[in-house]
């Protein structure tokens, strides 16, 4: 959240319409079924890890936020939750590689006691881009710089990209990028750009700031008052980030809220002589305690049941109660604890109702995933010998999995592993030798466990499936007849082309030739009345066949000739294929005669 000590005054032009949007409407509360299986994360931002015990434990959350804006290093012990450390940044470094090796230093000093790291925060404000004009090219090189430091220091860490700021629909074009004013960037376009520069290789999450403002967590973006304008100031304003990522085939990236909160309206708390300007800019979004209480827990209900995208949810703040307090900083009153004059504040409705919630914390570490689940092969009795097929061992979760690959044995088949072990992303080759095998169906399997222990769907057993059968080729000719059509005063050469195919197994080759005489068909005797020609009389499945037919000395009527296609092997079937080759003689072709019979015969016709 843009939170400067000068009343954050970029909120009045860049984040807020002043003055025009109403207050709360009504509750909009829906509810699937069944919600998903857990996925959230239950987290909130820190300011000082001193008040982690004192404050953070109580509140039974499973995640913790702390900035390099406040502690220079990580935490330097293992902390009651897993820990999301945001690093600082303010634009562009001058140097990236420099910056680049301050990140690593982060990284080893958080081995073990980090699991996450946020790559800035809210870039898409000039207040957090060093001043400058944000510039989403800037920031990707600076988050691909971060994932590769980090991943090679702590290849299990993830990699969250920075919370962006929900500006709205910003107009004009700063330095070639449009939707951004030079202070403030659209952050639905600064998404866009960043995926485009291909940023979706350096994340493993979606950082994104889903503020309520002044609507209860289950208002849609279609139900926002018309003075909105579009700019989706709303909890469910992260459904349109959403759907960016999915059209840029991110689907499979979680999003994580890593700050989301409501303004609490802590009434004459505010020093007298900002007070007016405080209200101007924030007085349409303030909340009473008990509402923010009750958004916050329906905000994460609401994500539990709706968004089985959604990953970690931060709220902001835990305690920045004491900030600034000699002027009107809007980041006290999104504390969860109220100043009081102590040094821990007095607990909020929030806080306790944060406390009291019912979780259902999700999985952050690795899900072991196989693609495919399982292997069915086929193969023909009399051809045996060995049949390969390549599996891909995959991690669905977070951090990283090795793999452990074995043979199920005790089983009918006994197949063969090119290797054992493996690294996430790698693929598995298994080879089964079906020398042997009678016609049926055999099954067998492997073993694929994965490290670290607490790897879900680990082990996982991929059946195998052998099925053993007389397998034949099968000969299909495309199309199955040619068309000609001439005039009596016009012979020429016609040509056309058949393809013999193979729509069954294994390979054939093809032997044509043309057929004379009488032909015995289905309805009697057939006689043959033209002799084409063949351009070759031999092929692969799949090799065209030219047949050329000269009309010359033929009187208006219609003619017929035969080719056989014969295949070999000599077990093919529907082997061989007749084609028969119909000519059409007019007596004269004329402009309008020539479509009416294209019309008649649909098949293959040349002229």
């Amino acid at each position: 959240m843009c939170l400067p000590g000068n009343l954050c005054k970029r909120i009045g032009t860049y984040l807020l319409i002043v003055g025009l949007i109403s207050g709360p409407g009504p509750t909009v509360a829906s509810s699937p079924t069944s919600p998903p299986p857990p996925h959230l994360g239950y987290g909130i931002n820190v300011r000082l890890e001193g008040n982690i015990d004192p404050l953070f434990t109580p509140l039974g959350l499973d995640w913790i936020k702390l900035w390099e804006e406040y502690q220079p290093s990580p935490p330097s012990r293992r902390l009651p939750a897993q820990v999301l450390f945001t690093l600082h940044c303010n634009g562009m470094p001058a140097n990236l590689n420099a910056w680049g090796a301050r990140v690593s230093q982060i990284a080893r000093a958080g081995r073990g006691f980090v699991e996450a790291y946020e790559v800035c925060n809210e870039p898409n404000l000039d207040r957090f881009w060093g001043g400058a004009p944000p510039n989403p090219a800037q920031y990707v090189q600076m988050l691909r710089v971060a994932h590769e430091r980090i991943k090679a220091v702590d290849p299990a860490a993830i990699i969250v990209s920075a919370g962006l700021a929900p500006t709205g629909r910003i107009k004009g074009n700063c330095r070639g990028w449009s939707g951004n004013d030079c202070h403030a960037m659209d952050e639905r376009e600064y998404t866009r750009q960043m995926l485009l520069l291909g940023a979706g290789e350096y994340f493993d999450a979606f950082g994104y700031h889903p503020y309520g403002f002044a609507y209860e967590p289950e208002r849609a973006l279609s139900e926002l008052p018309p003075h909105d304008n579009g700019n989706g100031f709303a909890f469910r304003g992260v459904e349109a980030i959403r759907a960016l990522l999915e059209q840029h085939g991110l689907a499979d990236k979680p999003i994580w809220a890593t700050e989301f909160n409501w303004l609490r309206d802590d009434g004459g708390t505010l020093p007298a002589d900002c007070r007016s300007a405080y209200e101007a800019t924030f007085g349409w979004m303030e909340v009473s305690a008990d509402q923010q209480a009750d958004y916050l827990v329906r905000a994460f209900r609401y994500a539990d049941e709706h968004w089985p995208w959604m990953g970690a949810m931060f709220v902001w703040n835990l305690d920045w109660h004491n900030y600034h307090t000699w002027d009107c900083e809007a980041a006290r009153y999104f504390s969860l604890r109220r100043h009081n004059g102590t040094t821990y504040g007095a607990p909020t409705p929030a806080y306790n109702a944060l406390a009291a919630l019912e979780k259902r914390p999700g999985h952050f570490g690795p899900i072991l995933a196989v693609d495919p689940p399982g292997l069915t092969l086929l193969t023909d009795v009399l051809q045996p010998g060995p049949v390969t097929a390549t599996l891909t061992i995959r991690n669905a979760g977070y951090r990283l999995l090795h793999w452990t690959a074995t043979v199920v044995t005790g089983m009918e088949l006994t197949p063969t592993l090119a290797i054992t072990t493996g690294l996430q992303g790698e693929p598995l080759t298994i080879t089964v030798d079906t020398t042997g095998y009678p016609v049926g169906t055999f099954t067998g399997g492997v073993t694929i466990a994965a490290a670290p222990t607490d790897t879900l769907n680990s082990p996982y057993i991929v059946p195998i499936t052998l099925t053993v059968a007389h397998l034949h080729p099968r000969l299909a000719v495309i199309p199955p007849s040619l068309s000609f059509l001439a005039g009596a005063s016009e012979p020429r050469t016609l040509t056309g082309v058949v393809v013999p195919t193979n729509t069954g197994h294994h390979v054939l080759t093809w032997t044509a030739r043309v057929l004379t005489g009488m032909q015995i068909s289905g309805t009697g005797s057939l006689g043959v009345q033209i002799t084409p020609t063949l351009a070759l009389t031999t092929g692969l499945q799949g090799t065209p066949l030219t047949v050329t037919l000269d009309t010359t000395g033929y009187a208006p009527g219609t003619f017929i000739g035969l080719i056989s296609v014969e295949a070999i092997p000599t077990h093919t079937l529907d082997s061989p294929q007749i084609v028969p080759v119909i000519l059409r003689v007019a007596e004269q072709l004329h402009r309008l005669y020539l479509p009416l019979i294209l019309r008649s015969f649909p098949s293959t016709v040349q002229r």
